[in-house]
Order: structure tokens, then C-alpha cells, then sequence
């Protein structure tokens, strides 16, 4: 009961500090709007450092660990440490797991500044008894059952190629930016899950990056679709970032294909890459949300043809409602048209190269509406 009044209170006291729903949620007028000349001075190579704590706490910063993972049995387990410090501090994990037989399990737990601690020299992430921690080839996840209602899971993540970012992984806009680490594309999991004192072996593929930022989301996009699959040898990472209007309105594509030995694919903005959306979402959202699609198609100029189809809805969630807003708060919200999504599809995924047979395969697929 506490941490819900906590919230709400943090809700009310941006609300009453500021002119108007539409300025709380969108930002200034005036910003900076991205340049096409993004950071590139890292080189090719990641260092065990660009996994680890990437923000100091200051207001509007945010930062989180990702990790997902498609499993033998069929079934799927998301899960992600976010800090963000926005007013108040604010640390929490989100754990969802769905089980072959299609039956889905969420939980949002937050915990107190005292419960957590981050390193800047690598991965190693710890709310109380659940932990992050890894060396860009190497990771042990860990979620406390005690934490999430009696499920948990305690596996390892080896990576099966080199981490990968577009250039430096950061897309500025002045000095507001947003950044990304695909620290392991693809890896090998192993395991156990634990289910009400219960445990079983789980095995199969897994996936993690890393996100951080200066300023709200929202104030950068409009909102973005993020994608992750395999084919064969093959994993493809992919994603089109929809700037803001005030920020410049570009579309953002990024695609990347590799297998253990070879990079085939690595492309960022407008370089040779073109995107196509399609299949409009009719049955997710609110009437007035605007529109959003679950197939995406890309294009290289050298031959690399990707299809994306969302198919089978894993999460879809009114972030509002998640982050417990309080219903009259929400109610305003929308009344300034302001409703934000998350949408996470189990996906198909169809790739071809100077025109031949498409070859199939599975994923993750994401979108993110901000708005």
C-alpha cells in the first residue's frame, strides 16, 4: 500500500509543478534536433566498461538492463532493471514469463536505494536478491521467487558473438540523448526456473542490451519498434527510432546481421537501409492513439530483403496503469490525448539475400509508443 501512495504521490507532485499536461509529457518548444552526424568515436571494439553503470543520478537521467530469452519448451522469459531519476529516485525490475501453454505472468517489484548497487566498471547490477552481472561473454541472471510471487529463475547467458552498437550507441540531439549496447545479440542459455518452490531445467537462446539516457524519452520520439531474431547461424537486430516533430521528425533504421564468425549487415540512418511498416494495429490501443503497425520491412542496397510479422502478443500495456498512475491522473492524461503503450509480440521473421528463397525464423518483436 505504501509504494502505491508513494507513487501517486510522484505523480501528483509533477502535476501540480507543472502548466500543463501537455508540457509535463512532451517537454519545451524550442530543443536542439538531431544532427545526422551522431558520435562515432569509440571504434568497432566494446569494452567491459560500456556495460556498466552509464549514468551518475542526476534529475531526468535513466538507465536499464535488458534481457530476454525464447526457450526450448516454447516459452519466454523477459526481464529488466531500470533506475531512472526523474523527481525521486526511483529503482525497479520488471519479470514477465509465459509459459508453452501460452499463460502469461508479470510483476513490477520496486525496491529502495539502500537494496541496490550498480559497478561502473562492468556489469553488475544488484536489487536485493536478484542480480545482473556479466563481462560482455559471460552473465549470471538471477530473479529472486521470493521477489515475484514464487517465480524465478537463476540461468547463464554465454554469448555466441561480439556485442554490437550503431557507431557509439549514442543518438544525440544537442545535449539530450538517448543510448544502446546490444551487449550479447545472441546467446546460449542454461538454467533453473522456479515455480511456487518448484524447479526445472530450462535451455535455449537469449538476448541482452543496455539503455541509458539524459532527458524523458518522450521528449526525444514519438515512439520506436525494436526487433530481435534468429535465422539458422544468423541473428538479426533491428530497430526504427521516430524522432519527435520538434526534434526533427526523422526516422532512425538500424539493422544488423551477424553469425558467430562474420558480420553481414550493420547499418545506421540513411545509409543504404529503407524501411516500410505495414499491417495497421486495430485491436490494441485506444481510438485516439496514432497509428502502429506489427509488420516491418527492410531493405539494403545490397540485396538484404528482412520481414517482420508481430504475431502471437506476449505484453501489451497501458505504461500508465503499469507504473501505477493514479486513475485521475490518467483520466487527464487522456483527455490531453497523451497514452502511452508497450508491445511486445512473439514474432516471424523472413530473410533473403539477391532474391532467393526467403529463409524463416523466429524473434522478438517490440513497440513502444510514447505518445
Amino acid at each position: 500500500m505504501r509504494k502505491s501512495i508513494s507513487i501517486g504521490f510522484l505523480f501528483t507532485l509533477v502535476l501540480l509543478t507543472t502548466p500543463s499536461c501537455s508540457r509535463l509529457y512532451f517537454g519545451p518548444n524550442s530543443v536542439p534536433k538531431f544532427s545526422t552526424n551522431q558520435p562515432n568515436e569509440l571504434g568497432p571494439n566494446v569494452s567491459l566498461w560500456e556495460d556498466g553503470l552509464r549514468t551518475s543520478g542526476d534529475r531526468n537521467e535513466f538507465e536499464w538492463w535488458y534481457f530476454d530469452a525464447k526457450l526450448d519448451d516454447g516459452s519466454v522469459l523477459v526481464t529488466y532493471f531500470w533506475k531512472v531519476h526523474f523527481i525521486g529516485n526511483q529503482y525497479f525490475i520488471g519479470f514477465n514469463y509465459r509459459d508453452p501453454e501460452g499463460n502469461d505472468f508479470f510483476k513490477l517489484k520496486y525496491f529502495k536505494s539502500r537494496q541496490v548497487s550498480f559497478s561502473s566498471d562492468s556489469c553488475d547490477v544488484r536489487y536485493g536478491g536478484n542480480t545482473f552481472v556479466g563481462n560482455l561473454k559471460n552473465y549470471s541472471i538471477t530473479i529472486d521467487p521470493d521477489d515475484f510471487d514464487g517465480v524465478g529463475f537463476d540461468l547463464t547467458l554465454k554469448s555466441n558473438m561480439d556485442p554490437y552498437r550503431p557507431q557509439d550507441g549514442i543518438i544525440k540531439a544537442g545535449n539530450d540523448y538517448f543510448a544502446w549496447l546490444s551487449a550479447v545479440p545472441n546467446g546460449k542459455i542454461d538454467g533453473e526456473l522456479t515455480i511456487n518452490g518448484k524447479k526445472s531445467k530450462l535451455s535455449g537462446s537469449g538476448y541482452h542490451d543496455h539503455n541509458w539516457g539524459n532527458t524523458p524519452l518522450q521528449h526525444l520520439f514519438d515512439d520506436w519498434v525494436w526487433f530481435r531474431g534468429e535465422i539458422e547461424d544468423k541473428t538479426i537486430v533491428a530497430a526504427v527510432l521516430y524522432m519527435a516533430d520538434k526534434r526533427g521528425g526523422y526516422d532512425v533504421p538500424i539493422l544488423y546481421v551477424a553469425d558467430s564468425s562474420k558480420v553481414y549487415v550493420n547499418r545506421f540512418g540513411q545509409d543504404g537501409l529503407y524501411t516500410k511498416k505495414s499491417s495497421r494495429i486495430t485491436d490494441l490501443y485506444n481510438k485516439h492513439n496514432e497509428p502502429l503497425f506489427r509488420e516491418l520491412d527492410m531493405i539494403t542496397e545490397d540485396g538484404y530483403k528482412i520481414n517482420i510479422k508481430g504475431k502471437n502478443v506476449i505484453d501489451n500495456s497501458n505504461l500508465f496503469k503499469r507504473g501505477k498512475m493514479p486513475y485521475p491522473l490518467r483520466l487527464a492524461m487522456g483527455a490531453a490525448k497523451v497514452d502511452p503503450f508497450y508491445t511486445r509480440f512473439d514474432s516471424e521473421l523472413s530473410i533473403s539475400i539477391d532474391g532467393q528463397t526467403p529463409k524463416i525464423g523466429f524473434g522478438v518483436f517490440e513497440i513502444m509508443d510514447l505518445k
